[in-house]
């Protein structure tokens, strides 16, 4: 795909910046305000990736801070736990009403603490917020999608106040951040008028998934090393594990050489909901002796499964922005056998490092798995094609082509006013 090709520059560029991930001497300190709608202790894409930025640029030798809202109870802050600084501001009572009030918390940050850049994650409120305020920040302001807000069938943006309000932000960036084909295409749909695209994808903590971790406590003594699949990610109608489950029970009509393996395993590691919906869907085909719901997994538990299932299946219906679990598994030298759909298409490279089926296909993807069990050794080379691609999504690198956008944008801003 054209955004494959891209990924490959992305490589290019990378080689060519690697000296530049330590800070020379003389360089510029930046001030990065982070600005997002939603932060730890909530866990998820968006959340991880900003922690991960954050963190990274501190160790260039930046100072940043975190704009974000209060989390929802139960959920509690524990910001003073992390190495960057977190200011909160009070959750939005409406993505309607009162949302322009929320420019003063922006406001009142950038007078006490003048950045030098602010990156907006999520379009909205932030870009909005943002661009009520340009003219008083006078900074670059950067904008990045993780997926949810931008498509198609979000319904905050599918309101007319929101939409005009979300293009509002959109046009008046002075950068975008394409993270996939599937976010440079919405931006566009959005906003026709978008200007300066810029395609820099999310990163992976290469370290933490290369070194292996004990068996944790508790885990299922059935769960063993190899003999399971894996699904890693929220438990929803979009994510397609029914799909998964379907396949599963349909999997021993294409059994092959190998066609004994009837106690394969799968480890639905996540939760969401349609978990009873699942969980009673397992019981219905016969597989509640072969699945296992863990619920929510993080940490050291989530990095063993990942380093130690046989594949990773990503079974998602229509679009995923720029899934980390591809990265994770990658990472952790895991093929993923994946749906031919936006985002999954860009990173999944069929008989390199995983299997593409067509999405709501049960018969295809039990063919798949089967193919999976069927040949090991297929899965140990595309493990280490995937490891091997992992590289080039090192958050060093990622953070190190943000940084080079946000001085480019910086030195044009000073051009221009001079």
């Amino acid at each position: 795909s054209g955004f494959g090709a891209q990924a490959r520059s992305w490589l290019t560029l990378a080689r060519r910046r690697k000296k530049r991930t330590v800070p020379r001497r003389g360089t510029i300190v930046m001030r990065i305000c982070l600005y997002t709608d939603t932060a730890a202790p909530k866990l998820g894409g968006q959340e991880m990736v900003v922690d991960a930025l954050a963190r990274q640029f501190q160790q260039l030798g930046h100072e940043v801070k975190v704009l974000a809202p209060r989390p929802r109870l139960p959920l509690r802050a524990r910001d003073h736990e992390l190495p960057y600084a977190v200011v909160r501001h009070p959750r939005f009572y409406s993505s309607r009403l009162f949302v322009p009030w929320y420019r003063w918390w922006l406001g009142r940050l950038h007078r006490a603490w003048p950045f030098d850049v602010l990156h907006c994650h999520g379009i909205y409120p932030p870009s909005y917020l943002a661009a009520l305020l340009r003219s008083q920040l006078n900074v670059p302001v950067v904008i990045t999608s993780h997926g949810g807000d931008v498509h198609p069938g979000s319904i905050r943006v599918g309101k007319p106040v929101v939409r005009r309000r979300v293009e509002q932000g959109l046009a008046s960036a002075d950068a975008l951040i394409a993270i996939s084909r599937f976010t440079r295409e919405n931006y566009l749909r959005l906003c026709p008028q978008a200007g300066n695209i810029v395609s820099i994808p999310n990163g992976v903590d290469l370290t933490a998934l290369d070194a292996p971790v004990p068996r944790p406590a508790g885990l299922d003594a059935a769960i063993g090393p190899g003999s399971y699949f894996l699904f890693l990610g929220r438990l929803a109608r979009r994510k397609g594990v029914d799909v998964l489950l379907e396949a599963l029970a349909r999997r021993s009509r294409y059994q092959g050489h190998l066609g004994n393996e009837t106690d394969v395993r799968l480890v639905i590691a996540g939760d969401g909901d349609v978990r009873a919906d699942l969980e009673a869907q397992s019981a219905r085909l016969g597989l509640q002796d072969q699945v296992h719901f863990l619920g929510a997994t993080l940490g050291p538990t989530k990095t063993y499964l990942l380093q130690n299932a046989h594949c990773t299946v990503m079974p998602s219906r229509t679009w995923e922005a720029f899934p980390l679990v591809v990265l994770e598994s990658y990472a952790a030298g895991k093929p993923v056998i994946g749906t031919r759909i936006p985002g999954l298409e860009d990173l999944v490279e069929p008989g390199r490092t995983g299997w593409l089926v067509g999405p709501d296909d049960a018969n295809a993807l039990a063919r798949a798995l089967q193919a999976a069990l069927d040949d090991h050794q297929a899965v140990r080379r595309m493990g280490e094609n995937a490891r091997q691609t992992a590289q080039r999504y090192a958050w060093p690198t990622v953070a190190a082509m943000h940084i080079d956008l946000y001085r480019d944008l910086m030195a044009t801003r000073l051009a221009k006013a001079g």
